[in-house]
């Protein structure tokens, strides 16, 4: 073998080692980013699932939401009844809007939070009609569905439904 064979046998074998470090250095990079999107999620959900503080937050707790809806209607109160999920970008706003205006009506309204990722919810989902999410629904003392939206409200937008439910 001359010398320049052997140049260009070096070459090869360092282009074969170079593109091999290259598509670990891929590999490594893609399997951190899925661990980091796992990870990611689960300490999301874990916030809710573990019951950790809930108080002030009604957008994030998780009780049965058919029980909730069939106590509420048993109590003869107007109800708000919001379909959301911790994921999405309009259902993080509405949640963010729900538990700051939520609390100025307790005892007034009655308001059930259902996540459509939950079991519980999809049961729930089952008895009323919509598309999409975020959805409310306001519901009065009998039953019957007064108003619904779906999308984003904003803090007046949902007093103002609130109190017309309140007067029905």
């Amino acid at each position: 073998m001359n010398t320049e064979d052997t140049g260009v046998s070096v070459r090869r074998t360092l282009q074969l080692h170079s593109g091999v470090v290259i598509a670990l250095v891929i590999v490594v990079v893609f399997l951190g980013l899925v661990a980091w999107k796992v990870i990611g999620t689960r300490s999301r959900s874990s916030d809710t699932v573990t019951g950790q503080e809930t108080a002030g937050r009604p957008s994030m707790v998780r009780d049965d939401p058919v029980a909730a809806y069939d106590a509420a209607l048993k109590a003869g109160k107007p109800i708000y009844v919001l379909f959301h999920s911790l994921t999405c970008d309009p259902c993080i706003q509405i949640s963010a809007v729900a538990d700051q205006v939520v609390p100025e009506y307790e005892g007034k309204v009655t308001f059930v939070n259902v996540i459509t990722d939950d079991a519980g919810g999809q049961a729930l989902a089952a008895r009323f009609t919509f598309e999409y999410i975020p959805t409310s629904f306001f519901v009065t003392s009998d039953g019957t569905v007064a108003d619904s939206f779906t999308g984003v409200l904003t803090a007046e937008e949902m007093r103002t439904r609130f109190d017309a439910l309140i007067k029905r």
